[in-house]
């Protein structure tokens, strides 16, 4: 009897442990769906990868998009102030097919029906570039590409907004 509960005891434990998930540490939950920034100004570059990578299905890296962007820009304007422009990200998307739209004026009702989109915050005086994912009745769910997904009060992302954002669209029909 004995040896048949002490068999019991050996084996269940590791039957419990194969049927868990796996782990995951509080960092890679975080960052989950996000393409982290790898230069400190290249939040654009990694905002428009995580869209272009999580929501069009184009798998691309920051460097990539960084690179892109730049051989359509003037560098030392770039460095000047401090990072990518929307009229970067756009020229960008519409050299790889893709339709965008940037807009202002927009009230947090507005950005609730056009997620994801691009939005810089005013973080600390300087603009930053994060993914609005959801807009939600008490929270605003931001991918923030220097540091993960997390969600905001919906007043503290409006006093931080200026109610402009850049939208990818649609994938447009190449024709050779």
């Amino acid at each position: 009897m004995w040896r048949i509960c002490l068999t019991l005891l050996c084996t269940l434990p590791s039957a419990w442990c194969a049927a868990e998930r796996p782990v995951r540490s509080l960092l890679e939950a975080r960052q989950e769906g996000m393409i982290v920034q790898q230069w400190d100004n290249s939040c654009a570059a990694a905002a428009l990868a995580t869209i272009l990578t999580y929501y069009k299905g184009m798998t691309v890296s920051e460097e990539q998009v960084a690179r892109g962007m730049l051989r359509r820009t003037d560098p030392l304007r770039v460095r000047s102030r401090g990072g990518f422009s929307f009229l970067d990200m756009k020229r960008h998307v519409g050299q790889l097919g893709f339709d965008s739209d940037g807009y202002s004026g927009m009230a947090l009702e507005d950005l609730a029906v056009k997620t994801p989109m691009i939005v810089p915050l005013n973080v600390r005086g300087y603009n930053h570039f994060v993914v609005v994912r959801h807009v939600g009745d008490n929270k605003v769910d931001i991918g923030d590409p220097s540091f993960g997904n997390y969600a905001m009060k919906r007043a503290e992302f409006a006093a931080k907004w200026r109610g402009i954002g850049f939208e990818v669209g649609r994938r447009r029909e190449m024709h050779e």
